[in-house]
């Protein structure tokens, strides 16, 4: 189960809320009908939800069931209350001021020792070098390169990132370490490979917190930013698969990742699940959804689909860049005593696409797909300009050192696929990665050898001029500082996807037609040439991306691919014997649940 703290006190808020709504109603009631037993029929409703709450919360329940046991429940406390109504008046006169002051401690320790935990821990930063920069890394979820104007797009989607890149340095063949965000997230925040940190899947959440055993115990990028004295703070959009909670909060003094807005907070509860299940999914000819909008309550009905139903968990309410954009600069101006590293994730290009109800559409969506998916990223790109207009009203942009990159991409009908998650083709992997800062990044470089956005650990540590760079791998500096598109000059990139049931249904069905990681681990190794996909139970699929970029012919069955395969299986010997890479079996299994061959 992968809770935050703030349910302690927002679940029982919601449920005050909702029950005074209740007895209101039965109030209404008794004054309509001066028979009715408004007392003894609020109790019995009151009970009986919160055995029905209680029972759904542990999720090993049918609703039906639920509903059966919370009347029986009701009942019999019924029975019982009626046997002993002097002594139950007087316990619930005397609990009521106590559980109201208990509430009132918890929210005080929950929210208070958040604050005070931060404060305590930017009080105890080292002094960072002087002239250290600060260091923004946004990551735009779900963001595929070849839908941008500065990578070859033909549509206008993205002119601020396009500014970035004339202002910076372009890798224009960036490849993720895999293609969904967890496995990807957790490689960007440590600068390691998925065998390595063991992120390969989400996994059990620790009773009492992660502390230093998550990711293998390897070091992250906000720790390491923080031994050099900068104040960490992560925003989230993606509140399922990059949260503290999910295990990879390590290192950042603030992260921001649940309950955002009042609409979340209650879509989040038991109450608020059974509410949104039966409203909130409503078609906008329903009456309901008109007079939610008539109401102002809009926002509510924009739905986010990560956990909302397809891989599981719950209705959550998107977390719009905008909002993420007001989080991090409120952070920001907060303190300018220390350098900040602010790590950032845009949900607005996931599905379900599109920019927000309201905001203009560009004149080429027609409302297909495609047209929306670009849609969703020119509201993103809109979103950075305005992020980074607000640093500069700070003062802070000049010296701050962007990143622009994503965690995958999307397949939007390539290979028969949708989404993302259940293979390693080019465009699943293939992911933009801009690097931009006046005076320590040159203008208008373009790097077209294939790297890993997993190095952006080790390069940012670089750019800054930190003490100590823990990471891994080579860093991108050298690939504006050399010439990395000399042939051999560079290690294959590698893309990891371990077995998985996360993929969503319209692309499960896809298998048998083609190797998913439904039914087994799969890797990708590319070079400035080729594409090679092994699977574990399915074997290889090779691609000349260079001069097939959508992949349409697999080679692995002719004497050219096969030969190439040989090559990189070579290639791959010769960097792991040189580099020591994969050595951590232990990640190896964590990840993978067997050995792979990995590079």
């Amino acid at each position: 189960m992968h809770v935050s703290r703030p349910i302690l006190w927002i679940s029982p808020v919601v449920d005050i809320g909702f029950f005074l709504a209740v007895a209101f109603l039965v109030w209404v009631f008794a004054k309509i009908l001066p028979r009715f037993s408004a007392y003894r029929v609020l109790v019995f409703l009151l009970v009986f939800l919160t055995a029905y709450d209680w029972l759904m919360a542990t999720g090993h329940f049918y609703r039906s069931a639920a509903l059966v046991f919370g009347v029986g429940a009701a009942v019999a406390f019924d029975r019982w209350r009626t046997r002993r109504e002097p002594a139950w008046t007087l316990a619930l006169k005397r609990s009521a001021p106590l559980l109201l002051g208990f509430l009132a401690v918890v929210f005080l320790a929950v929210q208070g020792g958040a604050w005070l935990n931060e404060r305590r821990q930017i009080a105890k930063l080292p002094q960072a070098s002087p002239g250290s920069p600060n260091v923004l890394v946004i990551v735009v979820d779900t963001l595929r390169a070849d839908h941008l104007s500065s990578y070859g797009y033909s549509r206008s989607t993205s002119p601020t990132i396009d500014r970035l890149a004339s202002e910076g340095v372009v890798f224009q063949n960036a490849i993720a370490p895999s293609s969904w965000s967890l496995p990807s997230h957790a490689s960007l925040v440590t600068g390691r490979p998925v065998h390595e940190h063991g992120f390969g899947n989400v996994q059990p959440m620790p009773w009492l917190g992660w502390g230093k055993q998550g990711l293998n115990g390897v070091r992250t990028l906000a720790e390491a930013f923080e031994n050099e004295g900068y104040r960490t703070g992560a925003f989230s959009a993606n509140r399922i698969y990059f949260t503290s909670n999910v295990g990879l909060g390590r290192g950042f003094i603030h992260f921001e990742d649940y309950f955002d807005s009042i609409g979340d907070a209650f879509v989040r509860t038991q109450f608020g699940r059974e509410f949104a299940r039966l409203y909130m999914n409503r078609s906008e000819k329903s009456g309901f959804t008109r007079a939610f909008r008539r109401l102002g309550l809009g926002d509510w009905l924009d739905k986010d689909s990560e956990g909302s139903g397809d891989t599981g968990g719950i209705f959550g309410i998107r977390k719009r860049a905008r909002e993420v954009n007001r989080e991090t600069l409120a952070w920001a101006a907060r303190d300018r005593r220390h350098p900040f590293f602010a790590f950032l994730n845009y949900l607005d290009v996931h599905f379900a696409y599109g920019g927000p109800r309201g905001d203009p559409k560009p004149e080429w969506d027609r409302g297909s797909t495609v047209d929306e998916y670009d849609a969703g990223i020119q509201y993103t790109d809109r979103s950075i300009g305005e992020l980074l207009g607000g640093l500069d009203r700070l003062g802070v942009l000049a010296n701050t050192i962007v990143v622009i990159t994503s965690d995958h991409g999307e397949s939007l009908g390539d290979h028969g696929l949708s989404f993302h998650g259940a293979a390693l083709y080019w465009e699943l992997v293939h992911v933009p990665l801009v690097l931009a800062c006046p005076g320590r990044i040159p203008a208008g470089i373009r790097v077209f050898q294939p790297v890993a956005n997993a190095q952006i650990a080790k390069t940012v540590m670089e750019l800054s001029g930190a003490r100590e760079n823990p990471f891994p791998g080579i860093s991108l500096v050298s690939a504006w500082r050399t010439n990395p598109n000399e042939p051999g000059g560079w290690p294959p990139v590698v893309s990891e996807l371990p077995e998985t049931n996360t993929i969503a249904p319209a692309d499960r069905a896809m298998q048998g037609r083609i190797p998913t990681a439904y039914d087994g681990w799969m890797q990708s190794v590319i070079t400035p040439e080729w594409q090679w996909i092994t699977h574990e139970k399915r074997g290889d699929q090779i691609y000349r991306w260079s001069l097939d970029p959508g992949e349409t012919r697999d080679l692995s069955r002719t004497p050219e691919g096969r030969a190439a395969i040989g090559d990189l299986e070579r290639q791959s010997a010769r960097y792991q014997k040189v580099s020591g890479a994969g050595s951590n079996q232990a990640g190896s299994e964590n990840a993978l649940g067997r050995t792979a061959r990995i590079p």
